[in-house]
């Protein structure tokens, strides 16, 4: 029996071909993309949820609540806390801390005395001890985290790191130099960092190291309440009947009353790390659920093609029903047929969508910038989901259609009399055209917003030129060597200007504090520091409004101000400012003279509004060299640099990254939504025409006899094209009229998001119906030329 449905199926399928292709190539698509999304959410999801104590981990974040209402966050938390709550709560079971993303320069001496090979390191490498790998699961192919860290120049480096340096991962006991300065030796090697984790160092030298590698403020660093550092990462590892509720409420009984009114320490489970916008999490939840939503919507509108042109086919398979009544069959029967049709059309379908996935896979890695694996094998929830999807689908797509049809009642699917389930089934159909459309219009509406959102993010006026600036990471910054690396890049006409600086106008740094002017107290809201030499305003292009540009000195400190820093110190006049004395509490207690204004500049993304900012000279601080040059001439210029570099510092390895590219990586979240929105709508979009295509084929072929008569009667080709087009316009403009203000609403409370915005215009609702109106006639007008054209004797003969 069973084998007689199937074979039953694929004859019904086969003689109806094109409509089968239709809902074979509609469902797979949706299907793929589901598939995609939902390892994309599953990847995300999985960060650091391989941890064996994930659920008793919690890392210390920071919140700084002003006078002014204001919440600043801070990822980070000071060094000293972890041993003093572990201290108070000696019930805690352990406590770990890492300093990660330092950078250095390494060198590697070579055995057969041909000198040593340079390699730079980028914010990979952090200082921690034998705690941290107590309470995170790494690997150890050499070595053990209880003997690893036992003397302050010990190193641990991964299996990447031991072949990139010595060609094995046979390590242990090799030296490698950091900086040119300090030796360190290889005492064990880790498996490289799994994808999924927000704690991606490969080298992890001794915390005990941090008197050697910064003597001057190691102890501020390891002893002080208020050396806050957002690099800084501490772990508590709590027991059951310990809540986060009593450990945040020791650690503010441990701070001074004074510090305790504005700084508040709070327990960040680890699952919450990659998820937490406020402090540095690399997505929100929320855009995962949206995501999952389009998924679900790309297999509704699949779903929703296959209803449609199911129940529209009846008329053509009344008679194949009523005959199978009469010869015996019952109702249920003549459901499981439809069913099986239907799950084999979903078969192939699914059978379609994970081969396509599984090529297409590295293209869409690389497009979105993620490590998405495909492995039915290792992966079981994905081979759950594919498994439960199909089924689901099958069971959505197929259950109407198979109960309308076997309810066709012999005698009337015999003379083709079933206009009450054809009137029911229109209504239907026309409501499931209606809320497919509806998607397709929301996605289209977010699309365009999405898109002119992030490119008003990449293109707007940030107060600062930031093209054509190269940033340099710099290993000393002793005054002799800076001056005379300064001196011999400006003897080349292609680089106008160079700067020493702890970072760019613009950047992901998060230095300030309290600010005093004149004689008044300190202000109620928090300044952000930049530190640059005199060349900073110049380099990247910021405009002094009023006094002059700050002198190079590391004694007598002088500043600039940004317009805000003066509009919430209530003065009207930026004039009126200059000369008058200024302490940041984040540099020094002593006071400095302002003399000059610059234009408001945004010193974060354009997510936060521009906050009270100063600039002020630290050469203890700088880190990096900014060096504009003239784009005519990049690969000339960059030349240069390369060499003036390599002149001055033999010893390090050149690395430069242009300024614009750093500011761009700002809105990585916006260009991911943009990408996964775009493809998803242009999905939706032909998944719907599929449908309507479909559609119109079966409506027009129902209505041969109809377009045959009006012809004979004299109606033109123009007068049947718009007959049987206008239906289906018709419900196209009400799924528009329905999607716009649920697209308004919806991207609405997305930009809200973002201090600066685009304002949403009349014309992208225009804009985008007139696209759907466009695309749907487009879509229905070759079926029904074709229609209005045939030879009207053939037609009325074939009836």
């Amino acid at each position: 029996m069973i084998r007689n449905y199937f074979k039953i199926a694929w004859r019904n399928l086969w003689k109806h071909k094109f409509y089968t292709l239709i809902n074979v190539f509609g469902l797979s698509m949706g299907i793929a993309c589901s598939i995609i999304l939902f390892q994309f959410i599953s990847y995300h999801l999985s960060f650091d949820a391989y941890h064996h104590n994930k659920k008793s981990l919690y890392k210390i974040v920071e919140q700084l609540h002003l006078e002014d209402g204001t919440t600043l966050y801070e990822k980070g938390a000071p060094m000293v806390l972890a041993r003093a709550v572990k201290t108070a709560l000696p019930q805690i079971k352990d406590a770990a801390i890492l300093v990660q993303k330092r950078s250095f320069t390494i060198s590697v001496p070579q055995s057969d005395r041909a000198g040593k090979k340079l390699f730079y390191e980028k914010e990979t490498v952090g200082l921690t001890d034998k705690h941290w790998f107590n309470m995170l699961d790494y690997t150890w192919l050499a070595g053990s985290a209880e003997t690893a860290f036992n003397d302050p120049d010990n190193a641990v480096i991964t299996q990447k790191l031991a072949l990139k340096y010595f060609g094995t991962d046979d390590a242990v006991g090799r030296v490698i130099r950091l900086d040119s300065k300090h030796n360190f030796k290889v005492t064990g090697v880790l498996a490289d960092n799994v994808d999924n984790t927000d704690f991606k160092c490969d080298m992890f030298l001794s915390l005990t190291a941090l008197k050697t590698l910064y003597p001057d403020v190691q102890k501020d660093f390891q002893e002080s309440w208020y050396w806050e550092d957002s690099r800084n990462v501490i772990f508590l590892q709590l027991p059951p009947n310990l809540s986060p509720r009593k450990v945040e409420a020791t650690i503010t009984k441990l701070m001074d009353k004074e510090a305790a009114k504005s700084f508040k320490y709070f327990l960040q489970p680890i699952n919450e790390v990659h998820f937490d916008g406020r402090y540095s999490g690399v997505i929100q939840k929320s855009l995962l659920t949206t995501l999952a939503i389009v998924g679900l919507l790309l297999i509704v509108i699949a779903c929703v093609n296959f209803v449609n042109m199911a129940t529209a086919q009846s008329f053509k398979r009344a008679k194949e029903i009523g005959t199978r009544k009469v010869l015996g069959s019952t109702p249920a029967a003549i459901f499981i047929q439809f069913i099986t049709e239907t799950a084999l059309i979903v078969l192939a379908a699914g059978l379609i969508a994970v081969l396509s996935v599984w090529m297409f896979l590295p293209v869409l890695n690389s497009w979105l910038q993620t490590t998405l694996t495909f492995n039915f094998t290792q992966d079981k929830t994905l081979f759950v989901f594919v498994a439960l999807s199909m089924l689901i689908i099958t069971m959505a797509a197929g259950f109407y259609p198979a109960l309308v049809l076997s309810r066709f009642k012999p005698v009337n699917a015999l003379k083709n009399q079933v206009g009450g389930h054809s009137q029911a089934a229109g209504f239907s159909r026309k409501s499931l055209i209606v809320i497919q459309n509806v998607i397709a219009q929301v996605l289209i509406i977010g699309t365009i917003i999405i898109t002119m959102q992030v490119r008003y993010l990449k293109t707007a006026d940030l107060g600062f030129n930031k093209t054509g600036v190269v940033m340099l990471p710099l290993p000393d910054f002793d005054k002799s060597k800076t001056d005379f690396f300064r001196n011999q890049l400006l003897v080349n006409p292609a680089i106008s200007a160079v700067s020493f600086c702890y970072r760019a106008p613009s950047s992901t740094a998060d230095k300030g504090g309290s600010i005093k002017y004149e004689g008044r107290d300190w202000e109620k809201f928090v300044g952000r520091t930049l530190m640059g030499d005199a060349g900073y305003a110049k380099t990247f292009g910021l405009r002094i409004i009023a006094g002059r540009n700050i002198a190079e000195a590391d004694s007598a400190k002088e500043y600039l101000v940004n317009e805000q820093l003066v509009k919430q110190l209530g003065i009207k006049d930026p004039q009126k400012i200059i000369g008058h004395q200024f302490t940041a509490g984040d540099l020094t207690d002593k006071p400095g003279t302002i003399v000059g204004v610059v234009k408001d500049f945004h010193a974060k993304s354009l997510y936060k509004a521009i906050e009270p900012s100063y600039i002020s000279t630290f050469r203890t601080q700088y880190q990096y060299a900014g060096v504009r040059i003239e784009l005519k001439n990049r690969s000339a210029a960059l030349a240069q640099v390369q060499k003036v570099f390599q002149s001055v510092f033999p010893e390090n390895v050149f690395e430069y990254r242009f300024l614009d590219e750093q500011i761009n990586d700002f809105y990585q979240k916006e260009d991911l939504l943009n990408k996964l929105i775009t493809s998803s709508a242009v999905i939706a979009i032909f998944i719907s025409c599929l449908g309507l295509l479909g559609l119109i084929s079966l409506l027009t072929m129902q209505r041969t006899k109809e377009i045959g008569i009006r012809k004979v009667l004299g109606a033109s080709v123009t007068n049947i094209t718009a007959l049987l087009s206008a239906d289906f316009i018709k419900l196209v403009v009400i799924a528009i009229v329905v999607a716009l203000p649920i697209a308004w609403l919806t991207m609405s409370k997305y930009l809200q998001d973002f201090a600066y915005r685009i304002d949403i215009q009349w014309w992208i609702f225009v804009l985008a119906a007139a696209l759907s109106v466009l695309i749907a006639f487009a879509t229905v007008c070759y079926q029904s030329l074709k229609a209005a054209m045939a030879n009207p004797v053939n037609s009325l003969r074939n009836e």
